[in-house]
């Protein structure tokens, strides 16, 4: 047996599986019109951390710089974002800045985020939202998608996708917010 034929149908499930999970959040983001605009007030969410017990809001944030980001396990810019955006945080909180990254994870299954972050470890919130209820309240089309929010939860920047580049630009964002505060 070729190795086309062993590993096609893995990799048709894996496409389609794909394919859905697009469909899905593209579907979510034309019922809820152009999601959040900069300079709207974020919606609050509330949800179970992924590795720990207890749940966080949004809200408990008030008053530091937070950058939100939406993941998935099968994202493969994700695993590029997730240790650039984990250096990041512990760079300037080591600094005394009043910021935060917390991470939605929206694997179907929480257990493929858990095994994710086994691999890639970090050290900011990670929350699980199997249900897809937050990415379709900020109308996220695509993974990863992050929004910077101010001290007043205001949404400062929206940002779709990672590329190693981007986290100079989001921390330049980031160090610019903090000086206007």
């Amino acid at each position: 047996m070729s190795l086309i034929t062993t590993k096609f149908p893995v990799i048709a499930a894996f496409m389609l599986s794909c394919a859905f999970v697009s469909f899905y959040f593209y579907f979510i983001s034309m019922n809820h019109a152009f999601g959040v605009e900069e300079g709207e007030q974020a919606p609050d969410l509330n949800l179970p951390q992924l590795q720990l017990e207890g749940e966080v809001s949004l809200a408990d944030f008030k008053g530091s710089i937070v950058y939100l980001d939406f993941w998935a396990s099968w994202c493969p810019p994700c695993l590029v974002s997730m240790p650039i955006m984990n250096e990041m945080r512990n760079r300037l909180q080591s600094e005394g800045m009043a910021f935060e990254v917390i991470a939605v994870n929206v694997d179907s299954d929480p257990e493929d985020g858990i095994d994710f972050l086994l691999d890639k470890p970090v050290d900011f919130i990670v929350l699980a939202d199997p249900e897809g209820i937050s990415p379709a309240d900020f109308a996220v089309r695509g993974m990863p998608t992050s929004f910077l929010l101010d001290t007043q939860g205001n949404v400062i920047m929206h940002h779709e996708g990672f590329k190693r580049s981007d986290g100079e630009m989001i921390e330049q964002a980031i160090r610019e917010l903090s000086q206007k505060l």
